[in-house]
């Protein structure tokens, strides 16, 4: 929820590939991640690895050569937004044996990877991708499952950021701003504690200083946050966080 809730946030195009990466290291633990925007049939990409590990494979001459016969290449871009594992396709072992291997991964001390793209539907035969790598123990069905549910939030601040959509999230910030929105916007009934608490919540205030600054006690604050939760759809206050981001980032509810 807290990356769901960031990448409805960022402003800036190039902040995607190093906050995917980041956030999925402690969702997916991983040795090396990298983010693309690539372009296979034109052999052009913009490469992203974190962290910034020599040799980086696309810098190596014969990069493309190589990736072209990648083991997961007939599947991963006729097959975009899921998660596929290096081991659907092929074995440790059979892996070891490839000059791909050889070349690009063991130099790196990785053998297994964790990979997804999503295109880019703004450019046809671009694609944004997204591959975690580490050695020994292969990504688990969890790990698939994860990078699965957080593709389409993704893909959501991809086509944002490229559409360059502005919205004024002043509101968010603007505690008289947050009331009028939330009535003008949204079908929620709350009252104007719960508004209140929902508005210092979105602050990052707990409990108990919400209940300081509005007077209350913390406990009480949270029983309001509690009855905001379901009226709002959510299950939890980092879900209240993340909806309301995205409320400022793709308008009426």
């Amino acid at each position: 929820m807290e990356l769901t809730e960031t990448l409805c946030t960022i402003d800036e195009r190039e902040q995607l590939q190093q906050l995917v990466l980041n956030s999925l290291q402690p969702l997916i633990p991983h040795e090396l991640g990298a983010c693309h925007r690539i372009q296979p049939a034109r052999h052009e990409i913009a490469a992203f690895y974190e962290p910034s590990r020599r040799p980086l494979p696309a810098m190596h001459e014969e990069f493309w050569r190589l990736t072209e016969a990648h083991p997961l290449n007939p599947i991963l871009f006729t097959n975009p937004a899921r998660a596929w594992k290096l081991s659907d396709v092929i074995t440790r072992r059979a892996f070891h044996r490839t000059e791909l291997y050889n070349v690009l991964y063991r130099p790196l001390g990785v053998d297994c990877e964790l990979t997804a793209v999503l295109s880019d539907s703004k450019a046809s035969g671009t694609f944004f991708l997204v591959s975690l790598h580490r050695h020994g123990a292969n990504f688990s069905e969890r790990d698939r499952a994860v990078l699965n549910l957080i593709l389409p939030h993704v893909a959501k601040a991809q086509l944002r950021l490229q559409s360059g959509t502005s919205n004024d999230k002043g509101w968010l910030g603007d505690e008289e701003r947050f009331h009028d929105w939330l009535r003008d916007h949204t079908p929620w009934d709350l009252s104007r504690r719960e508004t209140d608490v929902l508005f210092w919540l979105c602050q990052g205030k707990t409990n108990d200083e919400i209940g300081g600054i509005l007077g209350i006690a913390g406990r009480t604050a949270e029983t309001h946050a509690l009855r905001v939760y379901p009226k709002i759809g959510v299950e939890n206050r980092y879900a209240a966080i993340a909806a309301l981001h995205q409320l400022a980032t793709f308008g009426k509810q």
